[in-house]
């Protein structure tokens, strides 16, 4: 979790006071640019000529060093350590930052530069320590290859943004702090272009010149709109990028992604996506689908803290085709309750309650295994979060019944399959009737797909923390009434990610949403993928009355390549389905600041992305 200088200034302290922790010989597991870095990459990442770059991997010796950068010349080598990169015959020295445990896993991390006289192409990377050095691990080194830094360090969710005011002031964007639409936004990152001046990148702040001519664009999206760019070039700091724009009239909502394209005319790479908080008077945001900032306001302000309930429904099915084996059905019918405590800090770094865009945008996340991907902020990058007890078990009741919603093992959050397979029953047989669908003519040919409507109760005991709760949801006729309507063209062939995708589709709340939910593992052969494969997840949301979204290119490009695959179960897939706002409860348990409930169903199929 490599951070910009503004932010890392503030723990240098205490990283530099860790105890020395002795490991056997460093092995690489993965180089990636510092921004984005919490999953391995994909196969065509790349690091960029003077750039951030983070080396995790296991062994080694991590003494908890940082260096302060404030001081020049800058370190080749920190803690009793250093890293060289060999491309096309050319060995450079990195200039070191940070050494010492990782930040997010059980292994031990490096961040430096990557020398702007660095050659481009490929090469390997080899870090010593104390005299013993690594095995080379190969590295690709481009001109231009950009990531935009996210609180949560992991390069999703909310980004490291700056809403600079009318005076040049600037505040940190998040939920309860947004920027305006016609502000200027300042956004940080790394790897846009190597220094303008090499020769004294490590030895001299860097100068403060824009990147962009008629050879090299820097282009902002927003969204779907496109921003207008002030500036794209180094910070004050070494390797670390500042682009300014600003905020796209019409845009408003808690999680806008945001994506830079950089490179020549007709070849420029795309970043990582993160969201920026936007509100039409700045104010608290608050998401067309339901989310509202201000209802967290004053516990924010009172304890720092709130505690929030987040109840989902979610029904994904999909038409697989596996080789050998023909067409698979396969329904996974789940209700998951995540009822904790959140800090200031975790609440503007999380992905948010009903983990989706605003409307009007998509948003990719890194995953691996299988998708959907955790929200880092779960997954403890900020310590473990305080989950709530609510009782032993929650239950969800619907037109096919009543089911139970257990506490996890852990005791933490609530979840069950309430409906149709995991993946294990998917391949040897088992699983549940649906729960959100039609269930007549379940597991014979009969059966066809066909969204349930009524009327969907979550209930609650109550627990030692919270208390006894009841809160409806419906799934209207219209909402179950929704056709995608081409789906059998865009299926029926690879799918190029160099056009813009457009969805169409018939039916649906008409005050409701519709969610888009495209994936591509980089499996390419074997029966699943392994928990360490890494793929892409994007998701969007559009209102249901639009009749149609477009996916951009851009969004599209963040898709791994899926075509070439022969792995038993297909690892791109594509679906499609009718979403609710986030329902507050009618009345707020006891014990929470604030509740939702809401539902995202998806159909679809199987596909390759060319």
């Amino acid at each position: 979790m490599a951070f910009p200088m503004r932010i890392l200034r503030a723990v240098v302290l205490s990283f530099a006071s860790l105890a020395s922790l002795a490991y056997g010989q460093l092995s690489i597991d993965f180089v990636s640019n510092a921004a984005s870095y919490i999953y391995p990459p994909l196969p065509n990442s790349s690091v960029a000529q003077g750039a951030f770059f983070a080396i995790l991997g296991t062994g080694g010796k991590a003494p908890g060093a940082v260096s302060v950068w404030d001081t020049y010349p800058l370190p080749t080598s920190l803690g009793g350590t250093s890293v060289v990169v060999t491309v096309n015959g050319t060995t450079t020295a990195a200039f070191i930052y940070y050494v010492g445990p990782s930040w997010s896993t059980s292994g031990t991390q490096i961040d430096a530069v990557m020398p702007s006289t660095t050659p481009t192409g490929t090469g390997t990377i080899v870090v010593t320590q104390n005299g013993t050095s690594s095995p080379p691990f190969p590295v690709t080194v481009v001109t231009s290859s950009p990531g935009t830094y996210s609180l949560d360090g992991a390069g999703i969710g909310p980004g490291v943004f700056y809403n600079v005011a009318s005076d040049g002031s600037e505040v940190q964007n998040n939920l309860f702090k947004t920027a305006k639409p016609g502000q200027i936004v300042e956004l940080q990152g790394t790897g846009l272009a190597p220094a303008a001046d090499p020769s004294r990148e490590g030895a001299a702040p860097p100068k403060q010149l824009d990147v962009r001519n008629n050879n090299f664009l820097v282009d902002v999206w927003v969204g779907n709109q496109q921003a207008t760019v002030l500036y794209a070039g180094r910070s004050s700091y070494t390797a670390e990028d500042e682009i300014a724009f600003t905020v796209p009239i019409g845009v408003s909502g808690c999680y806008n992604e945001v994506a830079v394209l950089a490179g020549p005319p007709g070849g420029q790479v795309v970043s990582n996506f993160t969201s920026l908080a936007v509100d039409p008077a700045g104010a608290p945001c608050q998401d067309a689908d339901g989310i509202n900032m201000n209802d967290l306001v004053a516990a924010i302000e009172s304890k720092g803290s709130a505690n929030v309930g987040a109840i989902s429904l979610i029904s994904n099915y999909s038409n697989l085709t596996v080789p050998f084996l023909g067409t698979l059905e396969w329904d996974e019918d789940t209700v998951n309750g995540e009822i904790a405590t959140l800090n200031a800090q975790q609440l503007d770094a999380s992905l948010g309650f009903t983990m989706a865009p605003s409307v009007n945008n998509c948003a990719v996340e890194p995953y691996l295994g299988y998708p959907p991907p955790i929200d880092p902020v779960l997954a403890s990058v900020f310590g473990p979060l305080i989950y709530l007890d609510a009782g032993s078990s929650l239950s969800i009741q619907g037109p096919n019944g009543t089911k139970p919603v257990p506490k996890n093992a852990d005791g933490d959050d609530y979840f069950a399959l309430v409906g149709g397979e995991t993946i294990a029953d998917l391949l040897i047989g088992g699983g549940l009737p649906p729960f959100f669908l039609s269930d007549q003519g379940w597991g014979t040919g009969s059966w066809t797909y066909a969204i349930l409507p009524g009327t969907y109760t979550v209930a609650g005991p109550g627990g030692s923390n919270v208390g006894a709760f009841s809160a409806s949801l419906a799934v209207s006729a219209a909402a179950a009434s929704f056709q995608w309507t081409n789906q059998s063209i865009i299926a029926s062939s690879p799918i190029p990610r160099t056009t813009p995708l457009t969805i169409t589709w018939i039916g649906g709340d008409p005050d409701g949403f519709v969610q888009i939910v495209a994936s591509a593992s980089t499996l390419q052969s074997g029966v699943t993928p392994g928990p360490t494969t890494p793929g892409a997840f994007v998701e969007c949301i559009a209102p249901a009355s639009a009749g149609a979204f477009t996916i951009p290119v851009d969004v599209l490009q963040s898709l791994p390549s899926t075509t070439t695959s022969t792995a038993l179960l297909p690892p791109g897939s594509l679906m499609v389905g009718p979403a609710s706002g986030a329902v507050t409860f009618p009345v707020t348990p006891f014990g929470l600041d604030a509740a939702y409930v809401f539902y995202h169903y998806a159909a679809g199929t199987s596909v390759a992305w060319q």
